[in-house]
């Protein structure tokens, strides 16, 4: 049994977790700093146009009204 896979349902909610958010945001901040060479403002630039963890948190989390 410890081998075995996990698969998650087709209607899994574990993509929407705000830690995979935040670490696929990290990731993408450390591709473009080394894209920019090093210039943090263009990175930050870019981040701020390509960054989707925001949008998908609050896509799932929607505020009452």
């Amino acid at each position: 049994m410890a081998d075995e896979t996990i698969e998650e349902p087709e209607n899994s909610t574990v993509d929407d977790w705000f830690g995979q958010n935040v670490a696929r945001d990290q990731d993408l901040a450390d591709e473009l700093v080394a894209e920019e060479g090093g210039n943090q403002a263009a990175a930050e630039k870019r981040f701020d146009e390509e960054a989707e963890g925001e949008a998908k948190f609050d896509a799932g989390h929607p505020r009452p009204d």
